[in-house]
């Protein structure tokens, strides 16, 4: 029984993500991605679709309640982060208003 629901878990979490991928996967972005300033902030909204640029790799998915995504730029600048590979963490509810809750760099471009 213990192995069933171990696979169930896995099967479940699985479906539960989706991965999408931008034009240039493999090698990372040729051209540095200007992202615009987001505030880290649970007070505010902002409409994603309308103006993130096209990223390297958007993962979708779910915890609870709370709708979840994840961008990734290999090459990108960010506030005080230029030329860097940086990911972005946002939540939404609607699925139309999004908040970022966490945003980090994942290494220095050479």
């Amino acid at each position: 029984m213990k192995t069933i629901t171990i696979a169930l878990f896995i099967l479940f979490s699985q479906v539960g993500c989706q991965t999408f991928s931008g034009s240039n996967m493999a090698g990372g972005s040729a051209t540095n991605v200007m992202v615009p300033f987001i505030k880290n902030s649970p007070n505010e909204c902002y409409f994603l679709d309308e103006f993130m640029p096209t990223p390297d790799n958007l993962v979708t998915g779910r915890s609870g309640h709370l709708n979840l995504r994840y961008y990734t730029f290999h090459n990108a600048s960010f506030k005080d982060w230029s030329k860097r590979q940086i990911t972005l963490s946002f939540y939404s509810v609607d699925e139309k208003c999004w908040s970022l809750f966490e945003e980090y760099y994942t290494g220095d471009l050479r």
